[in-house]
């Protein structure tokens, strides 16, 4: 669905993702960024459609634990968004948009 393309073009490439995440959708939605990030996934303008390597794809190590994989994320933040995150941390699980908008301008 995510590529929007009919299955039979994309069965091998999806049991490729569904391998490496387990279905996880964060994992998922990672492992996918991950490899647009590479250039090892990209849409093609000519032909309106998703390409990827699907060799590259297969090798591609993902993360196992999804708490190594948000550090791996929060590490490429900015110093502020890193402190924000920290703040943000000892709210708990909710936070108020005027909270956030006091940490992100602190």
């Amino acid at each position: 669905d995510t590529l929007s393309m009919p299955q039979h073009m994309t069965k091998s490439f999806s049991d490729i993702v569904y391998k490496k995440t387990g279905g996880n959708a964060l994992f998922v939605t990672q492992f996918l960024q991950s490899l647009w990030d590479e250039g090892l996934l990209v849409y093609s303008l000519e032909c309106n459609v998703w390409e990827w390597d699907e060799g590259a794809s297969d090798a591609k190590e993902i993360l196992d634990d999804v708490g190594v994989l948000m550090a791996k994320k929060i590490r490429q933040l900015s110093i502020g968004c890193q402190h924000a995150i920290k703040l943000l941390a000892c709210m708990g699980s909710k936070c108020s948009e005027s909270i956030l908008k006091l940490f992100i301008h602190e």
